[in-house]
């Protein structure tokens, strides 16, 4: 195995040959997955186009018929790409193996979902989307991934621009409206939360390209006009996460060459999640000062209250089946209407998890983010450059997400991201001392990059 190409497909060599079984990603390669990342973010431009009303929106993944078939060839094109190299991808799936259990839990519950067309049908696009997530790893080293995601959330940011200042109609959010009162951008979204989530992992990937890219213009300029996104679309979630993850970052990278790295990490984090959970279970009066009062946060504690009666109460072991409580329209309307506004999920991953498939898939996607985030901690003593913080700034927005929205286990890109993440992590989970400082950067990455 070579220095730098960690146990991805293009770098597995024979014995016998001493060259490897396929040759690295080419172009052809790399534009397929930089699309398949742009519609996994914002999905086919066919979709732009179509707004929904408020009882409807946001409770389906599947899409259209198009969109579908789109990503059943995105599947297709994962599944080649291996070629054949089922041993690589056991490897990449091993490092992470409790987000493939979710997912074979997600669609078990197919058995007794509520709704089983529904669950089934979500359950293959969520296999679908954990399928390219490892086919990224496999055939990309991380940084790779994120320049190829780079390019897709860029060309997904000027396209939220156009809908914005051009078809208008379109770019404004039709169901939330801001503090004064007026609709806020949306893009080619249907919500201003959907476009402020976005524009907030488009700031994250911007600001880890211009580390590793050295571009003095273009991915500086990316990282302002998407925070100008995540301002303007007045998602308080948004803005929460991201103030949140430029705090973590400034901790991670002031300490990632100092034995206090565990500490200063665990308190930054537990600070930055447990802020923003209280913020967004309670809706303090402080929270309305520094992030605008809007229905990005209200709600959420008795939605989380009457979820466990009304939800979880009714099917405690097992759950609904993947997706499918939302779905259901008597539980979406009580559960709705108590909460003072209809909802189409119940704002936390975990409280899904549990109504979807039961206390077992909550504990499960605990145990992930709770590995994720040690193992990204490891991962930045064992690689102290930005593609070392790459994983556990990732994980922390996915978790940021998960406490206060719907979480990234979806058909998303950022849950392909998440899977990059964790299983870039898990390569480094063994490291328990920091590399000294003497050490060069590159040597560092370079010995990481050999561990599997």
């Amino acid at each position: 195995m070579t220095a730098t190409g960690a146990f991805t497909v293009a770098n597995i060599t024979n014995s016998r040959s001493q060259e490897p079984f396929l040759r690295r990603p080419g172009i052809l390669e790399r534009l397929l997955a930089s699309v398949m990342l742009f519609v996994f973010a914002f999905s086919l431009p066919t979709e732009w186009f179509v707004r929904v009303n408020q009882s409807s929106a946001d409770t389906v993944e599947g899409g259209s018929p198009v969109t579908t078939l789109a990503f059943l060839l995105f599947f297709v094109i994962a599944i080649l790409g291996f070629n054949g190299n089922w041993h690589v991808v056991s490897q990449v799936m091993k490092q992470e193996p409790l987000i493939g259990a979710l997912v074979g839990l997600a669609t078990l519950s197919t058995l007794w979902s509520v709704l089983l067309v529904e669950t089934f049908t979500n359950a293959v696009v969520l296999i679908i989307t954990y399928v390219v997530g490892i086919y990224l790893v496999a055939r990309f080293r991380v940084e790779e991934i994120l320049y190829l995601a780079g390019l897709a959330l860029a060309v997904g940011l000027f396209a939220n621009f156009a809908f914005i200042f051009v078809f208008q109609e379109f770019g404004l959010d039709s169901i939330n409206v801001g503090t004064d009162g007026g609709s806020k951008w949306s893009g080619v979204f249907v919500t201003k939360n959907e476009l402020g989530r976005i524009a907030s992992l488009s700031f994250i990937v911007f600001a880890f390209l211009t580390r590793v890219r050295r571009s003095f213009f273009v991915w500086p300029v990316l990282c302002l006009l998407a925070l100008i996104q995540v301002v303007a679309s007045d998602s308080a979630t948004s803005l929460g996460a991201t103030g949140g993850i430029i705090g973590l970052a400034a901790v991670f990278l002031g300490f990632r060459g100092r034995k206090t790295l565990y500490g200063a990490t665990a308190v930054a984090m537990v600070s930055v999640f447990s802020t923003i959970t209280v913020l967004a279970a309670t809706n303090l009066v402080v929270a309305t000062g520094l992030l605008g009062k809007n229905s990005t946060f209200t709600g959420r504690l008795p939605l989380w209250e009457n979820s466990f009666e009304y939800g979880i109460a009714n099917r405690p072991w097992f759950g609904h089946g993947w997706l499918a409580f939302w779905g259901n329209d008597r539980v979406y309307f009580d559960v709705g209407i108590r909460a003072n506004f209809k909802v189409p999920h119940a704002h936390n991953a975990f409280i899904d998890a549990w109504l979807y498939v039961g206390p077992l898939g909550a504990i499960i996607l605990l145990a992930i983010f709770v590995r994720g985030l040690i193992w990204g901690a490891r991962n930045i003593r064992a690689v102290p450059t930005a593609v070392g913080l790459a994983p556990i700034i990732l994980i922390s927005y996915s978790l940021i997400f998960s406490l206060t929205e719907a979480g990234v286990v979806r058909r998303d890109i950022s849950f392909v991201l998440f899977i990059v993440a964790c299983t870039t992590a898990a390569k480094n989970k063994g490291v328990r001392r920091p590399f000294r400082s003497s050490q060069d950067p590159s040597t560092a990455e370079q010995h990481a990059n050999t561990a599997i």
